[in-house]
């Protein structure tokens, strides 16, 4: 029988922060492109552990019932032919999601894309800015989201006098939000879509990998 859990908007963590900090769950450490934990010394992917943050976001707001996931044909090669994408599409904007939060976004940036409110687009708005390294602009976002509820301490840093370093803290009182049976449910939200709606999962993965690619910075050597 199908181990069951519950998403709940109303939580003071969303579901992409509780993957944040509790990331050695869903992620692991690789060769290189690691990023260190906040509540630990672990270092993981910071790929795995982005992606994993967007997937959850996407299927918690869908599980809410704040959007739905849709498969629909869209055109491509200038018109030539048809693929798959996966659009998001409104569904409920009174449910409400910590402030501040990916999953809070989600909805407004669906409506405002209109008939362009594909996965990839919704993450490529959102982010802003190209940038070398988007996944690390995606974990900085969501850490920024956590610091403006109070709930992660944040200091500048000016460094050569021009640049300004932004550093993050994870307070104790914070940790204790990081329930296990929490993190459970997200888990098996994340399990359940690659088990039961492969196609819908792999389009997912699909998506956010090209919102990371278009947002990745050209340098002059790459053309």
């Amino acid at each position: 029988m199908e181990k069951p859990y519950s998403i709940d908007p109303s939580y003071a963590l969303a579901p992409s922060e509780l993957v944040l900090l509790s990331g050695e769950q869903f992620a692991k450490k690789v060769l290189a492109g690691n990023i260190k934990l906040m509540h630990s010394e672990a270092s993981v992917s910071i790929s795995q552990l982005g992606q994993a943050m967007l997937s959850a976001a996407f299927l918690s707001n869908e599980k809410s019932g704040s959007t739905k996931l849709e498969k629909r044909k869209k055109k491509a090669m200038l018109g030539l032919r048809k693929v798959n994408g996966l659009f998001v599409v409104p569904a409920n904007a009174a449910i409400v999601w910590p402030e501040y939060s990916f999953e809070s976004r989600i909805n407004g940036l669906a409506e405002k894309l209109g008939d362009k409110n594909e996965v990839s687009r919704i993450v490529y708005t959102w982010l802003a800015n190209d940038s070398i390294s988007p996944w690390n602009n995606v974990i900085h976002e969501v850490k920024e989201g956590l610091s403006k509820r109070g709930l992660l301490d944040r200091t500048e840093e000016k460094k050569l006098k021009v640049f300004t370093s932004v550093k993050h803290d994870l307070p104790g009182d914070t940790f204790t939000l990081v329930e296990p049976a929490r993190v459970d449910a997200v888990k098996q939200l994340l399990t359940n879509c690659q088990g039961s709606r492969k196609e819908i999962w792999e389009l997912l993965v699909k998506q956010l990998k090209k919102a990371i690619s278009d947002r990745t910075e050209q340098s002059d050597s790459d053309f």
